[in-house]
């Protein structure tokens, strides 16, 4: 096709010259620049048109228009004149020489727009890359700018083809999956994988109907890039090296993520096991205190039988009851825990009216505590929160339990909901003395002994409040402890759509 564009360019510019040369002769009479407009004419020749064969022709159809039109006699071809041999070759060595220099001048031009296209392409993808957080967006965006740039069939292998797992494929055509999952295709991208080096050009395995391509960073192999390449004219040298660079930004974005991604296990791991080591403290106080409670109580009850008083008696069986609902109240909290998965702290969620799981919690609390008085206050809509009720009604018990208990006061205790942007926030408030300041950093990480306090007669919050808080994390949540200018609040908040 380009051949036929430059010959009609070719053709085009003779006919202009040839008018133009016309133009003077007939203006002027004389024929002593006509050579140099033919002259002229073979530059734009090798300016508008590629290669060297357009500008021969030019030359060699310049000297026949200066021979047959402006040379005695007119209209007629003479090749004895003195020094036409000379003059012609001198034209073939003009043409060469300037569409050499042109086409490589040209060449050059190209290749440096290429380039630049190519750096503004891969800068453009390197900044992609940057705000990506997965492993399988990072393939996507890839596997998706060469389905658009090249508009090629490709897939990426995460393990050795011939584990068997399927590619992620991205295709143009449907029945190009079989050619990548065919038999011969699978053992030459085994081939790839485990050698570390790319297949199926020509100098290796030309059979294939593909091209395997590892990705490799620090001798490590983070998948392999299949790209069906039989007749495709994506594959030139200059697509070839770009090919190679944006594999290269591939592999060491898969490196990044996977550090990244060992990274937040590391930290998950290390939070978990903080909890854990928050959950044992907690539990060695909150459960030896009322056991220690309970073993005095009976003891004095059944060494002293016979010299105490009914008064008496009734007020040991009392404490015996009051720390046995206690200890009942710790074994709830620590199978709330058990509800938890234990490898990725999630829990099972399902779609829940708020209402009817803070009026539960709350019924459930004046059961335990009819001393206290608690207010609720929600929005008139219906809330829907997915959520696993059992374990969120924990949370509120044990926050409205906390505030009535720990607050030193009479007047009520307000839990009022409200949503804001994709969170529904539960705030549990009192008017008592607050928080001490030195516990308010820590609150929700277990209890913590202070030098004053004797570890066998004081019932510590921490076991309580720190599995809240193991509950709202593994709701992908958020809870939180403030004082106020009277009082403590304590929030917590849970979005209000599904997340893994």
């Amino acid at each position: 096709m380009n051949y036929v564009k430059d010959g009609i360019k070719t053709f085009t510019l003779l006919i202009i010259s040839t008018l133009l040369a016309y133009l003077y002769f007939i203006s002027t009479g004389h024929t002593t620049n006509i050579a140099t407009l033919y002259v002229l004419y073979v530059f734009l020749v090798a300016r508008f048109t590629s290669g060297y064969i357009w500008c021969i022709v030019a030359s060699i159809g310049g000297m026949l228009g200066v021979n047959y039109l402006f040379t005695y006699p007119y209209f007629a071809f003479n090749f004895t004149l003195s020094g036409y041999p000379l003059t012609f070759l001198g034209m073939v060595t003009i043409a060469i020489i300037t569409s050499t220099l042109t086409a490589h001048t040209k060449e050059q031009a190209r290749i440096k727009a290429l380039r630049e296209a190519c750096l503004s392409k891969l800068n453009d993808i390197n900044k992609e890359l940057l705000i990506l957080d997965s492993t399988e967006q990072i393939i996507s965006l890839i596997l998706n700018y060469i389905l658009t740039s090249a508009n090629i069939s490709c897939a990426f292998y995460k393990e050795d083809p011939i584990t068997g797992t399927l590619p992620e494929f991205l295709l143009t055509k449907p029945e190009d999956e079989s050619i990548f999952t065919s038999s011969y295709e699978q053992a030459v991208a085994h081939l790839a994988y485990v050698s570390q080096k790319p297949m199926g050009m020509e100098d290796n395995n030309p059979d294939s109907n593909c091209f395997y391509f590892p990705i490799i960073s620090h001798n490590h192999v983070w998948g392999l890039l299949a790209l069906l390449s039989k007749d495709n004219p994506f594959f030139v040298k200059e697509n070839f090296n770009f090919l190679t660079l944006t594999v290269t930004q591939m592999a060491l974005a898969l490196e990044r993520q996977n550090l990244s991604d060992e990274h937040h296990k590391l930290a998950l791991e290390s939070e978990k096991e903080k909890m854990r080591a928050n959950l044992l403290r907690a539990v060695s106080h909150d459960l030896r205190t009322p056991l220690t409670s309970i073993i005095g109580a009976s003891s004095a009850y059944i060494e002293n039988t016979m010299k105490l008083s009914n008064e008496e008696k009734l007020d040991l069986i009392t404490h015996i009851h009051e720390d046995s609902n206690w200890l009942l109240h710790m074994v709830e909290n620590l199978l709330s825990v058990t509800r938890i998965v234990k490898e990725t702290a999630k829990v099972i969620k399902s779609p829940e009216v708020l209402e009817e799981v803070i009026s539960e919690a709350v019924n459930r609390v004046k059961k335990r505590c009819p001393e206290g008085i608690v207010h609720v206050t929600i929005p008139n809509e219906m809330i829907i929160v997915p959520m696993d009720a059992t374990l969120i009604e924990q949370v509120i018990i044990n926050l409205v339990e906390n505030a009535i208990k720990h607050s030193h006061t009479q007047k009520p205790i307000l839990v009022n909901a409200h949503i804001h942007n994709d969170f529904v926030t539960i705030d549990v408030i009192d008017e008592g003395i607050g928080i001490p300041k030195n516990k308010l950093a820590t609150i929700f990480d277990g209890y913590t002994l202070d030098s004053n306090e004797s570890s066998d007669t004081t019932k510590g919050i921490g076991i309580g409040l720190s599995i809240c808080k193991t509950i709202i994390s593994a709701h992908s949540g958020m809870i939180t402890a403030k004082n106020l200018e009277k009082g403590a609040m304590f929030s917590f908040s849970l979005p209000l759509e599904m997340t893994e």
